[in-house]
């Protein structure tokens, strides 16, 4: 099984805390899915590099191939169709028409295989006593089978809110204030974790507290859009207070 900084071993049971460990929790902490609950997007963003140079090969004349960890810092967070969209103009190429859909269905098979949970967030969430939810940019058939491979889904089972489904897409802050108004919560007393720059700023937008998760070299540009950032899921007890 794949395994990078971020990966956790989930093969134990999850455990459910009645009584959280926290005091003055947010009424309400919506978390981002990928890159931020499990580990998806860099398999994702893998898939795609690899799919896109090799419909690069097939073309003349021969371009410069797409690194793949450019790929990952250039589009994390962002939406599957308009990353492709960019793609094919800054390359002046066209795709086929399948392309996103044979994509989608190379990185579930690698999910299959390769996805982990993020290490320490199966504690964390068991612990917190309050209410929780996803809110992601990803479809909600691929934030929901993330969620249950992970062994996550008994935390956020009903609670997915997908910017597929709202029509918008980070860093428009539309899908956090669903998940507000939905809960009932005002944006004030909620709390979202992120580990993107659209989705921190999508939540500064909300008026809703940001926390930025990554490592310490995104910090940087994490905080300049306006998250408190932090490095491991042992961190983020202590700034959800």
């Amino acid at each position: 099984m794949r395994t990078n900084g971020y990966a956790q071993d989930v093969t134990s049971k999850p455990r459910i805390i009645e009584a959280s460990c926290l005091e003055n929790l947010p009424d309400l902490i919506i978390f981002d899915c990928d890159g931020v609950l499990v580990q998806s997007e860099e398999i994702t963003l893998s898939v795609l590099a690899h799919l896109f140079n090799a419909h690069l090969r097939d073309k003349r004349p021969v371009r410069p191939l797409l690194e793949i960890n450019d790929c990952i810092r250039r589009f994390r967070g962002r939406k599957i169709n308009t990353c492709l969209d960019e793609l094919q103009d800054e390359y002046s190429t066209l795709l086929p028409l399948n392309f996103e859909a044979v994509l989608r269905k190379q990185a579930l098979s690698r999910y299959t295989t390769d996805l982990q949970a993020t290490p320490g967030i199966i504690d964390l969430v068991s612990s917190l006593n309050t209410r929780l939810c996803v809110a992601s940019s990803a479809p909600r058939s691929k934030v929901e089978q993330c969620l249950k491979l992970t062994r996550l889904w008994p935390w956020f089972e009903g609670k997915v809110f997908s910017c597929y489904e709202v029509g918008t897409w980070k860093p428009d802050p539309l899908v956090f204030q669903t998940a507000c108004l939905s809960n009932g919560v005002n944006p004030d007393r909620a709390l979202v974790i992120e580990d993107s720059i659209p989705g921190v700023q999508a939540a500064v937008a909300a008026g809703i507290r940001v926390l930025g998760f990554g490592p310490p070299d995104r910090h940087p540009e994490l905080k300049e859009a306006g998250a408190v950032t932090f490095s491991s899921m042992n961190q983020l007890r202590s700034l959800m207070a």
